[in-house]
C-alpha cells in the first residue's frame, strides 16, 4: 500500500513567523500556491498560512486602515498575526487511504508532513487528483 511519503511534495516552500504578510502574498502569487507552512529556525512546523487566513487578515487591515495603506500594513504585519497555530500534521508512514479519508471528512486544504518534529513535506488534495489522473491514464 502506498504511503504519504510516496505522494507528498518534498520541496516545500516555507516562511518564518516574523516574515511579513506582504512576503507571503508575493510568494503565493509567484509560486501559485495557497498554503505556506510556517517553520521555526529548527525546521519545525509551527503554523500554516493559508490563502483564506491571509485574505481574512487583509480584509481586517483594510477595515482598520483603509485601502490606501494596505501595502504598508502588509509589510509591517508579521505572519504570526494571521497564521493558524492550531494545525494538524501527518506522518510520512501513514497509508494514503487514511490520508484521503481525512481530507474527505475534514475538507482541509493541506497537511504538513512531519517526521521527528521536522517538516519534510506537504500533502494536498491536488496531489490525490494528480495521482488519480495518472492511474486513469495508465489503465487506458
Amino acid at each position: 500500500m502506498k504511503k504519504v511519503a510516496d505522494l507528498m511534495i518534498k520541496n516545500v516552500t516555507t516562511l518564518k513567523e516574523d516574515d511579513s504578510l506582504a512576503a507571503a502574498k508575493a510568494l503565493m502569487h509567484e509560486k501559485n500556491i495557497r498554503n505556506i507552512p510556517i517553520v521555526n529556525d529548527n525546521g519545525e512546523c509551527v503554523g500554516m498560512l493559508t490563502q483564506r487566513e491571509y485574505l481574512r487578515h487583509a480584509f481586517y487591515l483594510v477595515s482598520q486602515f483603509g485601502t490606501q495603506n494596505i501595502s504598508i500594513k502588509e509589510e509591517q504585519t508579521p505572519i504570526s498575526k494571521a497564521m493558524n497555530k492550531d494545525i494538524l500534521t501527518i506522518a510520512p508512514s501513514i497509508d494514503l487511504s487514511t490520508a484521503a479519508e481525512f481530507f474527505i471528512e475534514n475538507k482541509y486544504g493541506c497537511l504538513p508532513v512531519v517526521e521527528n518534529d521536522k517538516l519534510i513535506g506537504i500533502l494536498t488534495p491536488v496531489d490525490f487528483v494528480k495521482f488519480a489522473h495518472k492511474m486513469l491514464i495508465e489503465t487506458d
